[in-house]
């Protein structure tokens, strides 16, 4: 058995990226929605829950064999700019009229 040349290990590392954005963006919309439950651009950050994430991928990334070198740096920034977009996307919304349940407008009663 020949092993794989250099444009087919390119080609299956370019589907790879392709899956891990797919992927990424799943946890994007997650984080938006954590930031909706949360509600204050000030409540975004969580230095427990940061380092339980990092334990769990820690753990994570020793079964599926992962190097911890790249696991650690790589997801201290992705949980830092998740953090950053959870802020950001709570300043950008408008926000709902304390009378509502959901933020529609006339509340419960109202149009729609």
């Amino acid at each position: 058995m020949t092993e794989p040349d250099l444009a087919t290990l390119r080609t299956e590392l370019d589907a790879l990226d392709r899956r891990t954005v797919e992927t990424l963006a799943r946890r994007q919309r997650i984080v938006e929605a954590i930031a909706r439950v949360k509600g204050d651009p000030a409540r975004v950050r969580d230095p427990a829950r940061v380092e339980a994430v990092l334990a769990n991928v820690l753990q994570a990334a020793g079964v599926a064999g992962l190097s911890a070198a790249i696991a650690e740096p790589v997801w201290r920034v992705l949980v830092e700019r998740c953090a950053d977009h959870q802020a950001a996307w709570l300043r950008a919304r408008p926000a709902a009229p304390r009378d509502t349940c959901c933020g529609c407008e006339g509340g419960p009663s109202g149009p729609g």
